[in-house]
């Protein structure tokens, strides 16, 4: 259970008029809403990797990113600062929390197209620098066509720029005015412009191939770059899978089991359909 009251002192809300409330959802943290005199709050109880010595770096680095979006008017929640600090992480009894202000809204209420938008908006006001890709992932030990499928979209030189990171359906958000919130920015930092985009349409299309190719031509058209019609604009989905994968395959639980049944075959299905999914485009 949350100290909400705590929380509340430690983050300057207010005071609260009823306890806070559980709300379900999340795969790696605590959501808890938290009413006070006059307004409402999403408080965040860290979970997932909370005990590493860089996780509190990490999520501040990330907060660095979400906090300038917010100022250029990227559609989101409002972060709220630990008043005394100006970081986004208070640690309250034992555990490490952060707040937003809440919105009502739908989860995952858009289309591809509308997402991949979203993520063009973000890439316009996120710092830019020509750089290298996130280091590929090593699949020896999950076999040939992994290794395969990673040799193939191994990545170089390319533009880099601070974005979110994270942008699948889970974290966006559709207001009652129709507008659609980018959530949860715990790992946003840099990475590659157009690997994020391609990412993005991958996990939002659902395995087809139209709406893979319209997501890359809504990004495109929005933000100006043009995706070349390569493998390695795969790199940064197989390295961001591939790390969840390594992160599952080392635990017990029946939870970690699923995800890495489930990881495997969203990477073997992209390696058997890389060539399709190039072709629609």
């Amino acid at each position: 259970m949350v100290d909400g009251e705590a929380v509340a002192r430690r983050f300057g809300l207010g005071r609260p008029v009823a306890p806070a409330v559980r709300v379900e959802g999340g795969l790696s943290n605590e959501l808890w809403r938290l009413t006070t005199a006059d307004r409402i709050f999403a408080v965040k109880r860290m979970v997932i990797n909370a005990d590493r010595p860089d996780f509190v770096d990490n999520v501040e680095a990330a907060y660095a990113v979400e906090r300038r979006a917010w100022a250029a008017g990227v559609p989101m929640p409002e972060p709220i600062p630990v008043p005394d600090t100006g970081r986004a992480l208070a640690e309250v009894g034992q555990s490490l929390y952060r707040v937003h202000r809440w919105v009502d809204g739908e989860p995952g209420r858009a289309t591809a197209n509308e997402a991949a938008t979203l993520l063009a908006d973000i890439h316009a006001v996120g710092e830019r620098r020509p750089g290298t890709a996130e280091p590929g992932w090593t699949a020896d030990r999950y076999g040939a066509d992994l290794v395969e499928l990673t040799r193939r979209v191994e990545s170089g030189p390319t533009l880099i720029v601070d974005s979110h990171c994270d942008l699948d359906r889970k974290n966006t958000l559709r207001s009652a005015d129709g507008t659609l919130f980018a959530l949860d920015w715990d790992a946003a930092g840099p990475t590659g412009a157009v690997q994020e985009a391609a990412g993005l349409a991958l996990d939002w299309a659902g395995g087809d191939k139209a709406v893979f190719a319209g997501a890359l031509r809504a990004y495109s058209v929005r933000s100006g770059l043009t995706i070349p019609n390569e493998p390695w604009i795969f790199a940064g989905w197989v390295a961001a899978q591939g790390g969840w994968l390594d992160y599952h395959a080392t635990r017990p639980e029946p939870e970690s089991r699923d995800q890495v049944r489930r990881t495997l075959a969203q990477l073997r299905a992209l390696a058997a359909s890389l060539d399709d999914l190039l072709g629609a485009r």
